[in-house]
């Protein structure tokens, strides 16, 4: 029997990390990445011990020569993935397999060290928060394929060609040999009764082989999995297609386990599926670490928000005046700057009111500062229900406010103002019945800036009140424009 590798790599593959979708990889990115990481890959692949243990056999030297060829070779299988090059366009090829034939090192061997250089590439992209179970399927195409043509270059070199020649017609059972060392796998007959179990499936499910063979496939079913993934599993194999994808497994005892699967169907000569076989890798240790990473990602989210909802609420309360709710002059100020700078940006008005209650202490000293606090509080509610919504209220200090009306014109503000005075006349005040309030308003005019409006605005305040108060009186020029 024959074993045809099929070799497909989408061009767009979907990482998932916990249970969202972060990222999309595509060809380039991925062989980019492999690039990047190639020296610790190759580290990596060195230190497994299948790998260890084949160079300890042969007493294969790791020294900075052959090291340097595998990095070389590892920017060939790079190539291998982005362009779909042949193993024989490898300019380190030839070197590599003869280094390996002057150890003496098998054939199923080199297979083997092919192999896991993907289990060093998989492990690689998991440190890096990359793993991607799309990509292992992928790459385990692109593995198998690159271990066929190096074990066939591999045994040409060597004259060996009948031996390469059985190889061929064996190659299932080789790469069964190869994979039977670090993975899970199973084979069914077309109705899904287990006819063949390594001893890994048997370790990791907890029945005998004799309790697996001839047995339903279901046997290991775990109730977790739903019955729509199985369909699926089942209408992608049987028309013939290989099927991956992650599946929750019930050991002997009860308990679960957790593998990713991939189930290729097996064809005879008239293209019949007589077998299917089933690898899987047992991911139960990294699913429970992603688990607990999510578990972790959701405490920290929670956390942050908190910080961010305790630090907006510092922040705000560091804004506000306490007594009446409105901005205090810190962050007047603050604003004050933004819009004098937005106003000469964009060439719009910007206009400004500073007022303050008439004769407020003697409401302080005549009905006390309790009376003299609600008042300052019931006349922020009024002026404040009468203010446009990109208008900008804040307490400058005592009895004293400031109004900040961008894109508005002194004739416009004029106008406001007036309208706000007779508002506070007219008012009736729960501790005092009536009072009144004197006016300073201006626009902020060319060669003007903070300082000149703000003097201005104060100055015409300060008239108003020398006028008799209750008024509202207009800055026209500011104290620079006339040489003060």
């Amino acid at each position: 029997m024959s074993l045809v590798v099929t070799f497909s790599f989408r061009y767009k593959i979907y990482i998932e990390i916990g249970d969202k979708l972060t990222k999309i990889i595509n060809l380039k990115e991925f062989a980019y990445f492999l690039r990047v990481h190639r020296n610790s890959i190759i580290k990596e692949w060195i230190e497994i011990e299948e790998v260890n243990s084949i160079f300890s056999k042969y007493s294969f030297p790791i020294v900075d020569k052959n090291i340097n060829l595998f990095h070389e070779f590892c920017d060939c299988f790079v190539s291998f993935i982005e362009f779909d090059f042949s193993i024989e366009q490898c300019p380190v090829r030839n070197n590599l397999l003869h280094l390996f034939n002057n150890y003496h090192i098998e054939s199923i061997e080199l297979f083997l060290l092919v192999l896991k250089l993907k289990s060093a590439i998989e492990k690689s992209l998991f440190i890096n928060g990359d793993l991607s179970y799309n990509v292992q399927k992928e790459l385990e195409s692109f593995t198998i394929k690159l271990a066929n043509e190096l074990v066939q270059s591999y045994s040409q070199m060597q004259g060996n060609k009948e031996h390469y020649k059985n190889e061929q017609n064996n190659l299932l059972s080789e790469y069964k040999k190869a994979v039977d060392l670090s993975n899970i796998v199973s084979k069914t007959n077309p109705k899904g009764i287990i006819t063949f179990v390594n001893d890994k499936f048997c370790e990791i499910s907890g029945y005998t082989r004799e309790e697996l063979i001839g047995k339903p496939h279901n046997i290991i079913r775990h109730p977790d999995m739903e019955r729509e993934a199985f369909k699926n599993l089942w209408d992608t194999i049987k028309d013939k297609k290989p099927w991956q994808g992650i599946v929750t497994n019930m050991k002997k005892d009860g308990l679960k386990y957790i593998v990713d699967t991939n189930i290729i169907p097996i064809l005879d000569v008239d293209g019949d599926v007589v077998e299917y076989i089933a690898v899987r890798h047992d991911i139960t240790e990294l699913e429970e670490t992603k688990r607990q990473l999510k578990r972790i990602n959701s405490i920290m989210k929670t956390k942050v928000d908190e910080l961010y909802s305790v630090t907006s609420s510092l922040e705000e309360q560091a804004s506000i005046d306490k007594l009446t709710g409105i901005y205090n002059r810190s962050k007047f100020e603050d604003i004050f700057n933004e819009q004098i700078k937005k106003s000469a940006k964009d060439g719009v008005s910007l206009s400004l009111i500073i007022f303050d209650i008439d004769h407020f202490k003697m409401i302080n000293d005549t009905y006390g500062h309790q009376a003299g606090d609600l008042v300052l509080q019931e006349l922020v509610s009024l002026i404040s229900q009468n203010l446009k919504k990109h208008d900008f209220f804040a307490r400058w200090g005592g009895e004293e406010f400031v109004v900040l009306l961008p894109d508005t014109t002194l004739n416009e503000a004029y106008q406001f103002t007036e309208k706000l005075r007779l508002l506070v006349q007219a008012h009736t005040f729960s501790a005092i019945a009536k009072l009144t309030a004197s006016f300073g308003v201006g626009e902020l005019n060319i060669g003007e800036n903070k300082t000149t409006l703000f003097e201005k605005v104060d100055k015409a305040l300060y008239i108003a009140k020398n006028n008799g108060r209750n008024r509202v009186e207009q800055a026209l020029i500011s104290c620079t424009s006339h040489g003060i």
